[in-house]
């Protein structure tokens, strides 16, 4: 989803907001002098901005250097929002967007109890569609969803969920192998996405990536799902790239940074 330009915008709002924009991404703190280069606004504005905020409490003022960075008060927000959050009501819209441009089953799902737990659905206007439901339980070493979920947890907790759980096969196609389950999951962790080749149900294909929190520690997935027929090398290649996006989206407005932890 990409944000859209205000119909009635205020100029001093977008200013102090550039301002504190910059801020956040500056790794250390900035004079007033090196806000105004960066951001093309006169140093008495900059000046007036910085002081109101700092009056809120958005940003500090080292009393050494004089120069400016963020207060706790963006914090505070950050955390607050944080703690509002929903996983679900975050992502439905983003799945919304998702099943509508391609046209196949769109999931989200989380790790409970050594299984993939479906959070949410969407269904496309394809007569033919995967049989799912919120609620359900999927097994997480033949999935693409389950494989995202193990690959980015410590051996010690795969080895665990393994032993509780087995490796059971549910097509030719099924790993049951633990060796060969670690080298498809390393594969998943350098790629950024998770394959299913008919391993959980025969005839369909699915693909699945990662949704992060704040921290950047992986918190669901994503996945799109569909008959063989129609997840061709060709429109898998495609669906990743889409797949990938969106999953990428809905990390951000979780709070994610863009950088892995």
């Amino acid at each position: 989803m990409t944000k859209e330009q205000p119909n009635y915008p205020i100029k001093v709002m977008d200013k102090s907001l550039s301002v504190m924009e910059l801020l956040l991404r500056h790794a250390s703190p900035m004079s007033i002098t090196e806000i105004s280069e960066k951001l093309g606004i006169y140093p008495s504005v900059v000046h007036r901005i910085l002081d109101t905020l700092r009056y809120w409490g958005y940003v500090e003022q080292d009393p050494i250097t004089q120069k400016y960075q963020l207060g706790l008060k963006v914090v505070e927000l950050g955390m607050a929002k944080l703690r509002q959050m929903d996983l679900v009501k975050e992502a439905t819209p983003y799945l919304k967007e998702l099943v509508n441009r391609c046209d196949e089953t769109v999931h989200l799902g989380v790790l409970e109890d050594g299984q993939v737990l479906y959070l949410a659905k969407e269904e496309p206007s394809q007569t033919v569609r995967m049989v799912s439901y919120v609620g359900r339980r999927a097994p997480v070493h033949c999935t693409a969803l389950g494989k995202v979920l193990l690959a980015y947890l410590s051996k010690k907790e795969r080895k665990n969920i393994l032993k509780k759980r087995g490796l059971p096969r549910f097509t030719e196609n099924t790993i049951t192998d633990e060796k060969a389950l670690e080298e498809e999951l390393q594969k998943v962790k350098e790629q950024g996405f998770a394959l299913d080749r008919q391993e959980h149900e025969k005839d369909i294909r699915c693909i699945a990536c990662p949704i992060r929190n704040h921290q950047g520690k992986v918190i669901a997935a994503i996945s799109i799902s569909g008959p063989t027929y129609r997840m061709d090398a060709e429109k898998q290649a495609h669906l990743r790239e889409d797949l990938v996006r969106t999953a990428e989206e809905i990390s951000k407005r979780l709070g994610w940074s863009g950088k892995e932890t």
